[in-house]
C-alpha cells in the first residue's frame, strides 16, 4: 500500500499519541477507528458490555483532549486528520502493523 506525505505525517502522529494511551484509551481508539462514527449510547452500552471499559464517556473525553475522538450531536466520529488515512486502513490491526513497520 502505497501512502502520501500527508498520511505519513498522520501515521507519525498517530505512533506518538498512541504510544501514551491507557489500556482503556486504546480499547475505544480501537472501536473508533474500526466503526468510524457511532452514537453516544451505543458507544457506551458496546464498550461498557463487549470491552469492559469502566466509564467509556471519560476515556472518551480524555482521547478528545488528545486528539483521536471528536464528538458530535449524540455520537463520538474518528478526528478529520484520520479520515483520509482510514479510507485505506480500514482495520485496527492493519493500522497497528503500519505503524510498527514505519519510521
Amino acid at each position: 500500500m502505497k501512502l502520501t506525505t500527508e498520511e505519513l505525517e498522520a501515521i507519525a502522529r498517530l505512533r506518538k499519541i498512541i504510544n501514551s494511551l491507557t489500556r482503556d484509551e486504546l480499547k475505544v481508539f480501537e472501536y473508533i477507528w474500526d466503526n468510524i462514527s457511532v452514537g453516544e449510547i451505543v458507544f457506551i452500552r458496546d464498550l461498557e458490555g463487549l470491552y469492559s471499559v469502566r466509564r467509556p464517556h471519560l476515556v472518551a473525553r480524555k482521547l478528545r483532549e488528545k486528539g483521536l475522538i471528536e464528538r458530535g450531536e449524540g455520537c463520538y466520529n474518528l478526528p478529520h486528520w484520520l479520515r483520509m488515512l482510514r479510507k485505506k486502513v480500514t482495520s485496527f490491526t492493519d493500522l497497528v502493523k503500519i505503524l510498527e513497520r514505519t519510521v
